[in-house]
């Protein structure tokens, strides 16, 4: 069967080479006899990944890295389990290992595992004195089989599985290491296996984050390995294009589980904002890396319900307090005003947001001079101290301008402060989309006692949001600071 005779057929899919045998029959065997016969896109994968090379070659599988990219509901563990069954099953004396993001998650996907074996009609008693036994000590889990084979999971990391030389391994929910974290895993695993001609590493995952380092780089390598006839890296993915509306049902149509797994009334339900943030619906049910946090710093849909409804009367420019910030890879800048209305609520606007930051100071330079035609100058302008912006604050001090700066204990209150605004619903802003757009992949630190945003640990430029931050922090000191001329 070819990826295009599937009734929903893969984005991108490694071919299935009729020349060659499979073990695919087998799994589709086990998994029936455990009470979950594979679905049609699950037989697929089976079928191409198991794939044996030629009586003679050196290595048993015609692919030792096989990677799947599956959005939630799809059955992913129930594919993976009668695989590694099999091939516990058809190779006495197997050592079949599984890890996940974390320790205690791995232990999570093998007790899962193991109990499906365990309830088996078929294969309960295998694993069950006296023919074999199911360790669940703390660090000596094990599911041994009569043949010598054993399925154990084992915590992600640089020193695992030294001593162990695991034919298959497996690892689960990808998109949570960094770099780091997958570099590390590989230096455990790779070694481990070298010495096998049947070893084979699967890595399975939902679409990640912009932390997700080393799962998108597999990504990028498996679209490129399904066009590459030599590759000994087989790669699956199922997700929608990126150009469609996640919204629309009418784009739902590629997710694999709909084969009778979950429905479209599943999806809507999935799909609605008081179940899943927009980015967790996006990575984990349509398969679509994002930027976006599942949790943001703010609450967006409170954030939303202060829009004004329409444009404030402008104040006098002396009321006014503009805070400015640069991205941390210089990719754009951001000046945001504030000002308290005659009822007291907190106004937040946008000024200007562009692509770069060499602009920046000339246009401060120039508003702060009252040469701008658009912009009379205002009663204070400000700059969190750090990132970038420092040098544009710098820039200004030298050129004879006075600038409020914002330091230390008082950058983790102004953060404070605009949290408080939120909470209390005591400010209105103007709908900007860079400036929502840094809510959704801003990240925090801790500050003593507190927490400030942290350009280091956000998913992307944050800038938007620093600048609001400080104009909303100064909007309340314009009569106190000291003034610009």
């Amino acid at each position: 069967m070819a990826p295009e005779d599937l009734a929903r057929p893969p984005r991108y899919a490694t071919r299935r080479n009729p020349d060659l045998p499979t073990r695919g029959g087998k799994v589709a065997v086990l998994a029936a006899e455990m009470g979950r016969a594979l679905k049609p896109h699950q037989q697929y994968i089976a079928d191409v990944a198991t794939e044996l090379n030629p009586p003679g070659s050196r290595l048993r599988y015609r692919y030792q890295l096989v990677v799947i990219s599956l959005p939630r509901q799809t059955g992913k563990t129930t594919l993976l389990r009668p695989i590694f069954l099999e091939r516990a099953l058809s190779r006495p004396g197997t050592e079949a290992f599984m890890t996940a993001q974390h320790g205690k998650d791995a232990g999570k996907r093998w007790e899962q595992l193991v109990a499906d074996i365990e309830s088996s009609d078929a294969f309960g008693s295998f694993v069950k004195p006296p023919f074999g036994n199911v360790k669940r000590g703390n660090g000596d889990q094990q599911c041994l089989f009569p043949n010598g084979s054993y399925i154990a999971p084992f915590a992600p990391g640089p020193k695992s599985l030294h001593g162990y030389t695991p034919p298959i391994v497996l690892v689960d929910e990808a998109w949570a290491f960094t770099a780091e974290d997958g570099a590390g895993l590989m230096k455990a695993i790779r070694p481990a296996q070298i010495t096998r001609a049947d070893r084979q590493l699967f890595v399975i995952s939902a679409a990640g984050e912009q932390t997700s380092e080393w799962w998108n780089a597999l990504v990028q390598a498996g679209r490129g390995a399904v066009t590459d006839p030599h590759s000994k890296m087989a790669y699956f993915e199922w997700s929608m294009d990126e150009d469609l509306d996640p919204y629309d049902p009418g784009s739902w149509d590629f997710h694999p589980g709909l084969d009778g797994l979950i429905t479209l009334d599943d999806l809507a339900e999935e799909a609605k904002p008081e179940n899943n943030s927009h980015g967790d619906f996006l990575r984990g049910f349509m398969n679509v890396s994002t930027k976006v946090r599942d949790n943001t710093v703010l609450d967006l849909a409170k954030w939303d319900q202060r829009t004004r409804k329409a444009d404030p009367e402008p104040p006098a420019p002396e009321s006014m307090a503009w805070g400015y910030d640069v991205a941390v890879d210089r990719s754009s800048a951001s000046v945001w005003a504030a000002w308290r209305d005659d009822d007291g609520t907190l106004q937040l606007k946008a000024v200007e947001h562009r692509e770069g930051a060499a602009w920046l100071a000339d246009f401060l330079a120039k508003v702060l001079d009252g040469e701008h035609p658009d912009y009379p100058a205002p009663g204070v302008l400000a700059a969190d101290d750090g990132g970038p912006a420092r040098n544009v604050t710098d820039e200004l001090g030298r050129r004879g301008y006075d600038v409020e700066v914002l330091t230390g204990r008082d950058s983790s209150t102004a953060w404070t402060n605009l949290k408080a605004h939120l909470k209390d619903a005591t400010f209105l802003h103007d709908a900007s989309p860079a400036l929502r757009a840094a809510i959704e992949v801003a990240a925090e630190k801790a500050a003593g006692d507190a927490t400030a945003l942290s350009r280091r640990h956000s998913l992307g430029p944050i800038n938007p949001l620093i600048a609001a931050e400080v104009a909303a922090w100064y909007a309340d000191r314009v009569d106190s600071t000291i003034p610009i001329y």
